[in-house]
């Protein structure tokens, strides 16, 4: 069974310091990236099909960068493993937009960035939000901690989700999503939570932590070394993290001498 200690730091820590989307660029189907990678038996893949405001917007997936728009502003990525995933679009002279898809296995999904709902209402910004915000905000994490301290993780999840419209830059509530996903086996939707975090918060060693943790249940060892490394280089003083990072060393350093 997994405990939180095996994972992460306690809720309290979180609850501590939490802030109360003609022709079409093809994205080539050989670039090896976890969300076009792993081959699920009866599962096909997505195709995913952005149209931004313009030509020449980045957008990555998941932290990886999978091209520009070409001049109608369209992008399409043929092969997106089914579930849950994060895309960012930078367009030129337009900050950078989040929006959270969940494509079903052969889904074709068209995505219209100028109309489609961002990962966040405009409320996000926490200077901007309303006292009731800010506190609807609140009573949702307490919740989504109490929930998931019972065992109701579906439930945690819901209420997390809600928080994330409010805050979506939050790396915290990621981090917390992410942590759901690891109590609930959920490999995969663990990782996507724990990349957002980074993406949000590049310091952030409880996020690395999470990350490599995940990789490694998903079987992805190296990978997962160095997000375990990352995390103890951002907090040299936490043990769990070198606890981690020098475990999986060694397991691997087996697993090498036993193939020689």
């Amino acid at each position: 069974m997994i405990t939180r200690g095996d994972i992460l730091r306690p809720a309290l820590t979180f609850m501590s310091r939490f802030r109360l989307g003609y022709a079409i660029f093809l994205v080539p189907a050989t670039l090896h990236a976890f969300w076009a990678l792993e081959k699920v038996p009866g599962q096909v893949p997505a195709h995913v099909i952005v149209h931004a405001p313009g030509p020449g917007c980045l957008m990555d997936i998941d932290g990886q960068g999978v091209g520009k728009t070409n001049e109608h502003g369209l992008l399409a990525m043929p092969e997106v493993e089914a579930g849950d995933h994060y895309l960012h679009l930078r367009c030129p002279s337009q900050g950078e937009k989040t929006f959270f898809i969940s494509p079903l296995s052969g889904q074709n999904l068209a995505l219209e960035a100028s109309k489609a709902e961002e990962a966040s209402n405009p409320q996000a910004n926490p200077a901007s939000r309303s006292a009731e915000a800010e506190l609807q905000l609140s009573q949702l994490v307490q919740q989504a901690v109490q929930l998931r301290a019972r065992g109701r993780l579906d439930e945690a999840v819901e209420h997390l989700r809600a928080a994330v419209k409010l805050d979506a830059g939050n790396s915290d509530l990621h981090r917390e999503l992410g942590i759901t996903f690891l109590l609930g086996k959920d490999w995969k939707r663990a990782r996507v939570e724990m990349l957002e975090a980074i993406h949000n918060d590049p310091t952030d060693a409880d996020a690395y932590n999470g990350l490599g943790y995940a990789l490694e249940k998903m079987g992805v060892l190296n990978e997962a070394v160095r997000e375990y490394r990352r995390a103890t280089q951002l907090d040299p003083a936490d043990p769990t993290y070198r606890t981690h990072y020098f475990d999986l060393l060694s397991k691997l350093a087996q697993e090498k001498a036993r193939k020689k």
